[in-house]
């Protein structure tokens, strides 16, 4: 097998891990309902004769037959994966007879609620961004997410805000103290999911108007090994005929960058703008959007 294949189950196996542990050692433990099936599955459990992990496993499986419909093999192969293992971690906590109170036992009881709601959202978001680094979903409320992200071009942590908030809003009808920490849950999610998702893959492009181009073309060729884009520009105050090299480099190769510049072309006017993700050679390429 492909190590890079072992490497994305490996880490989508970490992330339904995280994922799991916020949510039955902290959002489930004070019913804190912050969206998604693992919200939907709480809402449930007083109505239904079933457990949480045995709710959320069937609300599961009804979503990942939608999910490999839309998005196809790799995308289906991998949410099946991860889909399963969500509940059944789950379930397998409630049949070992792990309490899923046992940490929040150990928090004073006045501030069980907002520890709850701050590390289960940390624990969820980390999760479900790592699952959705590797392109597959844990499946459930995801899936719909991502049909969001996908077909009407929301972000993912907007879609997030909506299908999550509309839930969270049927929570506070129940009650409105756990609907205001599960919005702070929610929040925390959404941030740590961004962040998570998108992790090492930031870079910084570089805008550099100089008359030493060539100069600079090749430190950059020579000395971190990136390339480069010329674009022939005027001078709006001189009307002389310039070149602005640009190229796109990650945190490391900007300090040398920086330095090998001033000391080419100490007059070199340098744009430095951080961008979010870089796609193309040399950087990274998947269908996360």
């Amino acid at each position: 097998m492909n190590k890079d294949i072992i490497k994305s189950y490996v880490l989508i196996t970490l992330g339904v891990f995280l994922l799991h542990l916020g949510f039955y050692f902290f959002l489930q433990p004070v019913a804190l309902v912050t969206g998604g099936m693992m919200g939907i599955s709480i809402l449930l459990e007083p109505i239904i004769p079933l457990s949480t992990g045995v709710t959320y496993l069937v609300l599961n499986l009804g979503a990942l037959i939608l999910g490999g419909v839309l998005f196809g093999k790799d995308f289906f192969i991998k949410t099946v994966f991860a889909s399963l293992l969500a509940p059944l971690l789950v379930t397998l906590f409630e049949l070992l007879g792990i309490h899923d109170t046992l940490i929040l036992n150990q928090i004073d009881q006045h501030y069980q609620l907002l520890v709850a709601s701050v590390a289960g959202g940390a624990l969820i978001g980390v999760g479900i961004g790592l699952v959705l680094r590797y392109n597959a979903t844990t499946g459930g409320m995801d899936v719909f997410q991502k049909m969001i992200n996908k077909y009407l071009k929301v972000p993912f942590s907007v879609a997030l805000y909506v299908t999550d908030g509309l839930i969270i809003l049927i929570g506070a009808y129940v009650s409105i103290q756990n609907g205001m920490f599960a919005i702070l849950s929610m929040l925390i999610t959404a941030y740590m999911l961004e962040k998570t998702a998108v992790f090492g893959r930031s870079a910084f492009a570089l805008l550099i108007i100089t008359r030493k181009h060539d100069e600079i073309k090749q430190a950059i060729y020579q000395k971190i090994d990136r390339g480069v884009t010329r674009i022939r520009a005027v001078g709006g105050y001189s009307g002389r005929d310039k070149e602005i090299v640009l190229t796109t480099m990650n945190r490391q190769q900007l300090y040398a960058a920086k330095e090998f510049i001033t000391e080419i072309d100490p007059n070199a006017f340098t744009l430095i703008i951080s961008t979010k993700e870089v796609l193309g050679a040399g950087f990274h390429r998947d269908d996360l959007t």
